[in-house]
């Protein structure tokens, strides 16, 4: 399979996933500000209409896939810049296009965990970044 062709087909199964409709729980009227053991990992916040959301960090959601093609794309399109356009080679070039993507995800995660409505660090994101920083590295070494 080419490498061409073997890159539209995972940015297409990327697309895919990017496009899955986003889970999120809604407590109904009757039950309120209940917690439910399953929702531990969620962190409550106020919609602008003043209802009240949880917003889940499940790890299949359109969120996850969102990171895993942004990482991949910034992985992929660094490492293109530094090996042909600045001329360093492939092995100079990963480590540095590794770190662009790691370091793009972790700051926003802090820029996520600033935030002044429903401030937010998540874990699962960074391993979603890391699962599209190892696509990309594979196929790179391809």
């Amino acid at each position: 399979m080419h490498l061409q062709t073997l890159a539209w087909k995972l940015g297409g199964a990327l697309l895919l996933l990017a496009a899955m409709p986003t889970v999120s729980a809604q407590p109904s009227a009757y039950q309120g500000w209940q917690w439910d053991e399953r929702d531990l990992d969620a962190t409550p916040s106020s919609s602008s209409e003043g209802f009240h959301t949880i917003h889940r960090d499940d790890w299949l959601a359109r969120d996850k896939a969102l990171h895993v093609g942004v990482s991949f794309l910034i992985t992929l399109s660094s490492q293109y810049v530094y090996q042909t356009k600045i001329g360093l080679t492939e092995g100079e070039a990963l480590p540095l296009s590794i770190g662009t993507a790691a370091s793009a995800g972790l700051l926003k995660e802090i820029m996520d965990s600033r935030r002044p409505n429903a401030p937010e660090f998540s874990k699962r994101d960074l391993v979603a970044d890391g699962v599209g920083i190892l696509l990309a590295v594979g196929l790179i070494a391809l």
